[in-house]
């Protein structure tokens, strides 16, 4: 699935993939070569000539999804809580993470939908591994990772904005971007934590 940003400039054209989960930005610009950044955010940045196929940049990405999740976690970053837990174990600190959702969610979706002026027709919890959230726009059906009760409410309010956000703008893109600053200005810096599977 390409995101566009629809964001040009001379010789150059940028725009996001999405691949396990990660939103990748992909610059297009006169050079021979493609390099591949992560950032100290966890953010995952590609640079490749402008008439590379996109095929070549995504089978590029994949080779390397190894270093990339390696580069993301950094030396000390914490499991997140899905990899913690095995067995019976999990089981149980799922369903305490459910518990807990349940009963803090509403609030927040309240909160948030208030904020961006838009409403999710359904909120649903799955055990998810690669995303926190995800939107079926259409449906204005949301899912949320169970594992969020594992983490602070900052990290759940945007998580539930995002989503939202999803139902003003489908793609990640430079407007959906401009949503979350004013809906969720904090948004890169929690975003930041809860990847790094850093826990309150």
């Amino acid at each position: 699935m390409v995101k566009t940003s629809g964001k040009r400039t001379k010789m150059t054209k940028t725009y996001y993939l999405t691949e396990n989960g990660l939103d990748i930005q992909v610059t297009k610009k006169a050079i021979r070569n493609m390099y591949l950044r992560v950032g100290g955010d966890g953010s995952v940045r590609v640079s490749a000539p402008l008439r590379m196929p996109e095929r070549d940049i995504r089978r590029f990405i994949l080779e390397r999804m190894d270093w990339i999740e390696e580069k993301r976690q950094g030396p000390g970053q914490s499991q997140p809580p899905w990899e913690l837990y095995k067995g019976g174990e999990r089981e149980e600190k799922k369903q305490e993470c459910r518990k807990r959702l349940e009963k803090i969610l509403p609030q927040v979706i309240q909160e948030c939908e208030q904020k961006t002026g838009v409403h999710a027709e359904e909120w649903r919890l799955r055990d998810m591994k690669t995303r926190w959230g995800t939107c079926n726009v259409q449906k204005k059906r949301i899912w949320l990772n169970v594992w969020l009760g594992e983490y602070s409410r900052e990290c759940l309010e945007y998580v539930v904005t995002h989503e939202l956000v999803h139902l003003l703008e489908r793609g990640h893109n430079k407007i959906f971007y401009g949503y979350m600053d004013a809906f969720y200005p904090q948004w890169k810096n929690v975003k930041t934590r809860l990847n790094s599977g850093v826990q309150p």
